[in-house]
């Protein structure tokens, strides 16, 4: 196999995998990847996961590599917040969410963060198109939802106004039956105390 004819053909794709590989070309030599990677030409993301040096120039590129790298998974938490402009910080984790265990991968396009939840909990994330390529990204609610349900320390107005939350901007994005709902779903009382507690801190914070 002529290297010319490799890069080309998975240019087209932020990152791609050895069975994506060995489907293409039957008979396909593993080494080959370790020495093109030696040499530069590709990044080893995980195991069995792969892109071509340079390629990645968007971080909605990294929120598909999210996606594919550990699934099933989409991406949440503060790195929606982020997305959403809720908050101030860079956030240069990409957080997800995912049905697997909990696991961090640090790889030469950045860090990428799954937090576990149960399957009956994976829902609410819708796909967004960016380009050529359809992201797995946390509705608004349900991005609030993960964090307040994987973060069951953050429960007073005070806490609250430590995430330095954009307020006007969640006002325009959530939809507050819709959180309140959503929340009923995970069926855990001290969580949909804790939605109520937010609900009444968007009030206060809009009566000041």
């Amino acid at each position: 196999m002529k290297l010319i004819d490799f890069l080309n053909r998975f240019k087209k794709t932020p990152a791609f995998s050895i069975r994506e590989i060995e489907q293409l070309y039957p008979g396909f030599e593993r080494d080959n990847l370790l020495n093109w990677q030696k040499k530069g030409y590709i990044l080893r993301i995980r195991n069995g996961w792969y892109s071509i040096s340079g390629r990645i120039t968007m971080e909605a590129e990294l929120y598909w590599v999210a996606n594919k790298i550990y699934r099933p998974s989409y991406v949440s938490l503060e790195k929606a917040f982020a997305y959403y402009h809720w908050i101030p910080e860079a956030v240069f984790t990409i957080t997800s969410v995912s049905t697997l265990k909990t696991k961090v991968f640090d790889t030469p396009l950045g860090n990428f963060r799954y937090s576990s939840i149960k399957p009956s909990l994976f829902w609410g994330y819708q796909l967004i198109k960016v380009d050529e390529y359809g992201i797995k990204m946390a509705e608004p609610e349900k991005a609030l939802l993960d964090f307040l349900y994987l973060n069951p320390n953050i429960q007073t107005f005070a806490d609250f106004e430590s995430l330095r939350f954009n307020i006007d901007q969640i006002r325009e994005d959530v939809n507050q039956e819709k959180l309140t709902s959503y929340s009923n779903l995970f069926e855990s009382a001290s969580l949909s105390k804790r939605v109520k507690t937010f609900i009444k801190y968007l009030d206060h914070v809009e009566s000041l």
